[in-house]
């Protein structure tokens, strides 16, 4: 079991503290790749998660179509609109060397459940 510490925007960071964001997608570098069931991520030490599940895609366009998009963005935006945003946050040239990588989580509540 590894731990993971990622840094997430406030605004996502409220979003998985009240469990309506449950995936987190980015560009799958080498380090991201090895993330697997039963690992932790620790989201702006603070926020303590269990992997679920971990998968890899060749783009944002296809991790979009693939995972419920209301888990990775709970504002919903549009499917453009999503896409835009993981544009503005990688460049492309990123995504099309690594890839993507789709991370299921859930928040380990106080009494560690």
């Amino acid at each position: 079991m590894r731990v993971y510490r990622l840094r997430v925007r406030e605004e996502y960071l409220d979003y998985i503290k009240e469990g309506r964001k449950r995936i987190e997608i980015r560009v799958a570098y080498p380090w991201l790749k090895k993330v697997s069931r039963g690992d932790k991520i620790l989201f702006n030490d603070e926020v303590p998660a269990t992997v679920i599940d971990s998968k890899t895609y060749e783009t944002f366009r296809q991790a979009l179509r693939e995972e419920p998009l209301n888990l990775i963005f709970p504002d919903e935006p549009s499917f453009e609109r999503a896409l835009k945003r993981f544009h503005g946050m990688y460049p492309r040239w990123k995504e099309n060397r690594y890839g993507v990588v789709a991370i299921r989580f859930k928040v380990v509540k106080p009494d560690g459940r």
